[in-house]
């Protein structure tokens, strides 16, 4: 079985005939039967019943035709793919994003640069605090999104946003009571929960920690959200997450002067000592276009 064959079985249903898919393929009309006859003698059925004016596939004939409508895309994408690399395309875009971003501000740009390059793989990988960077540096990714990090001359960066911390706990958090700015010593007590830093073998990083109190740790942003709406906790959380439950009052602000004021620019990040593919030049284009108006400076 060729691909010709199927191409013929294809040409035949669409056109409505052998005569008129002889004619759209430019053959004669008994090599395109010549192609249906062979098909059908290596795959031991019948494919047209041909009792009537114009060809019908049989019972077995419209499971083949419908397996071969894959089989024909898929050799398509194959072509394209190789037509793509050719050209010096890259094949797959691979993207460390940090965890707090605004995710979704992401998926657009990705869902359009994914509709423009379909034969385009994405990898993301979502990191927390140095892991982004880490993996850029490591040369596992192409572009990073993240916090703004210690300079380093093989990093090419463009600010993209600027995200907002806040200190927050469950309505019954026993501190969320007093009528007054917290202190340290009214935290320290409970357990603040914290994500750690995803990084291998970077130095590992923390932000907006009391040293001196009790921490529970994950490594999730989602996971440290259920545990601070069960009371389990206080912590710092991306206001754009949570911006519902401070809503309807699922968690509350603490009045904690020293985080009170906590917030962190964001950046995208990319190597400059390593060749850019058009590709990869195409969505970090696209990502820059996302960034927040205003925030346009270059490192």
């Amino acid at each position: 079985m060729t691909l010709d064959q199927l191409r013929v079985l294809s040409a035949i249903l669409e056109t409505g005939s052998f005569r008129a898919a002889a004619e759209s393929l430019h053959r004669a009309q008994s090599a395109v039967s010549y192609a249906v006859r062979n098909l059908e003698e290596e795959l031991k059925i019948p494919i047209f019943n041909r009792e009537g004016y114009r060809p019908r596939l049989t019972v077995a004939g419209q499971a083949i035709y419908e397996k071969s409508k894959s089989v024909l895309l898929q050799a398509e994408e194959l072509v394209q793919l190789g037509n793509h690399l050719s050209m010096g395309r890259e094949a797959e875009i691979k993207l460390a994003l940090n965890a707090v971003c605004p995710f979704s501000k992401v998926i657009d740009v990705i869902n359009r640069f994914s509709r423009d390059q379909p034969s385009v793989r994405i990898v993301l990988t979502l990191e927390n605090l140095g892991g982004s960077i880490e993996q850029l540096l490591d040369g596992n990714v192409d572009i990073a999104l993240a916090e703004a990090a210690e300079w380093d001359e093989r990093l090419e960066a463009s600010r993209w946003d600027n995200i907002k911390f806040l200190p927050v706990a469950a309505p019954g958090f026993p501190p969320a009571c007093l009528d007054r700015p917290l202190l340290k010593s009214d935290l320290i007590g409970y357990p603040q929960i914290i994500v750690a830093d995803s990084s291998r073998h970077s130095e590992r990083k923390t932000v907006g920690v009391l040293k001196e109190g009790l921490h529970w740790t994950v490594n999730d942003f989602s996971v440290k959200r259920q545990l601070l709406l069960a009371g389990s906790g206080w912590g710092l959380m991306p206001e754009h997450v949570i911006c519902e439950d401070l809503e309807n009052r699922r968690l509350v602000i603490l009045d904690y002067p020293p985080f009170s004021k906590m917030a962190a620019d964001f950046y995208l990040f990319r190597r400059n000592d390593i060749p850019v593919g058009p590709i990869a030049e195409d969505l970090w284009q696209q990502l820059q276009s996302a960034r927040q108006t205003g925030s346009g400076e270059r490192l």
